[in-house]
């Protein structure tokens, strides 16, 4: 079969024929195929059948310049030409120790030091394995359990499951092979929400922070260290909550002797209005993970950052066993840590966040316009991204999982120049940073249409 072929039917059937997706039930895309995307510009998708399409969630929370930016293209080509890749052990590049001598500033002074891989979970791995090994390192041998927050989501990989929310469609069946975790509930914060209901809220947050204490109490002298997604927890649901609960968990950590790993995986580069999430939470960590927009969505890589008393645990001969032994074949690829060195470049050069303000202001607008039909419920609002739930106005519960409301919003919303995939009955928008105000609005308004 040629692939030059415009005969787009034909090769759908070839991807149906040999190609497994991803978060995807294969038996339901016989009968409602994966849609062709030949390409992007900007902020938009184009699709196959000539449709453009708004790409209203980052293409997975990832983008962050719009489409084809030329100036990370730009780069990658250059870099591409000069050296494409090199393992990372053993040998060092330019683009590798320019993207730390530029990342550096802009993260908590404690960051030191910077340990590459490939994504999200990758980076996460990292920090919960070099967390577990500097604490044995330490002599902290009982130290042999993460904690984690309720609801949360650090990756796919095993150990990023293992410190995930355990009692969902995506960890339940490897519970056998997951890590030891306890794990921690936290309080949506209402003043988040476009018409909270902050009563009682002040005794709430109280209480949310009694239960921490209470949380490290029991479990404090055994966790190697705490994850958690500062300001927002994404796959969970868009759960937006308090930094002062994160606040809390930090002096706990420091009174327990429990590292602090922060995933700002989803979070950073803009994504909640600040640079990093943790900037708005007053809040520093131990280990920092970051990936997606580090390359502006262009190109796999992440970051795990630490300290220098972290570091320090794995100094030592090479008989000592300190060594922390892991790594991957495409560590600090020196075209993906050109394009992140790009778009870092684009951030002080372009006035990136006071435009994601922008669009803040403008999606937040029209969704209290969202936020009056009968169908929705706690419309809230983080920067540039916003969130609600869809429930059956009739009994104002959500839709049973088997109607698949949520995947059907999603295909309506395609033919109406839209991408958007629901979570549930979780329905959120976080557009590439780029997005004209305009356009933000416009697909809010199409969501208004689809939903009355």
């Amino acid at each position: 079969m040629s692939f030059l072929s415009p005969e787009w039917p034909e090769r759908v059937a070839f991807d149906r024929a040999h190609v497994w997706h991803p978060f995807t039930q294969e038996k339901e895309l016989m009968a409602d195929p994966p849609v062709p995307v030949v390409g992007a510009e900007g902020c938009d998708y184009l699709l196959a059948d000539g449709r453009r399409v708004l790409d209203g969630i980052s293409s997975w929370w990832c983008n962050v310049h719009g489409h084809g930016h030329p100036r990370l293209v730009g780069a990658l080509e250059r870099q591409a030409g000069r050296l494409d890749h090199v393992m990372f052990a053993g040998f060092t590049h330019e683009p590798a120790l320019e993207l730390v001598a530029r990342l550096r500033p802009r993260l908590p002074a404690n960051l030191t030091r910077a340990f590459y891989s490939d994504n999200g979970s990758t980076a996460v791995e990292v920090a919960l394995k070099m967390a577990f090994q500097a604490q044995m390192q330490k002599g902290e041998r009982q130290r042999a359990r993460f904690g984690a927050l309720r609801e949360g989501y650090h990756g796919d990989t095993l150990g990023a499951l293992g410190v995930g929310e355990l009692e969902n469609w995506l960890t339940g069946l490897f519970r056998p092979l997951l890590l030891a975790c306890d794990r921690l509930a936290v309080p949506e914060d209402p003043r988040r929400e476009l018409n909270p209901d902050l009563t009682d809220w002040p005794e709430k947050l109280e209480q949310a922070r009694a239960e921490i204490s209470a949380f490290f109490e029991s479990h404090g002298e055994t966790l190697a260290a705490f994850i958690a997604e500062p300001l927002v927890q994404g796959a969970g649901g868009m759960r937006f909550w308090p930094p002062e609960l994160l606040q809390e968990i930090r002096t706990q950590c420091d009174q327990h002797g429990v590292y602090l790993i922060l995933d700002e995986v989803m979070s950073g580069f803009g994504r909640t209005g600040s640079f990093l999430a943790l900037e708005q939470c007053n809040v520093v960590p131990d280990f920092l993970c970051l990936s997606k927009g580090l390359t502006g969505g262009l190109l796999p890589l992440s970051m795990t950052w630490t300290t220098e008393a972290v570091y320090q645990c794995f100094w030592g001969e090479v008989s000592e066993g300190k060594t922390f032994f892991h790594g991957h074949t495409f560590t600090a690829n020196p075209m993906a840590c050109a394009v992140a060195i790009a778009s870092l470049s684009l951030f002080d050069e372009e006035p990136v966040l006071a435009r994601a303000q922008q669009m803040a202001v403008a999606l937040q607008t029209a969704w209290q316009d969202l936020a009056e039909l009968p169908c929705i419920r706690r419309a809230r609002t983080l920067g540039p991204i916003v969130a609600c739930q869809i429930v059956d106005p009739a009994t104002g519960k959500p839709h049973a999982a088997e109607l698949r409301h949520g995947w059907k919003l999603h295909r309506r919303a395609l033919d109406h120049g839209l991408l958007v995939r629901p979570m549930g009955d979780c329905l959120y928008m976080m557009p590439p940073l780029a997005t004209p105000p305009e356009r933000a609005q416009q697909a809010v308004a199409t969501l208004i249409e689809l939903l009355s």
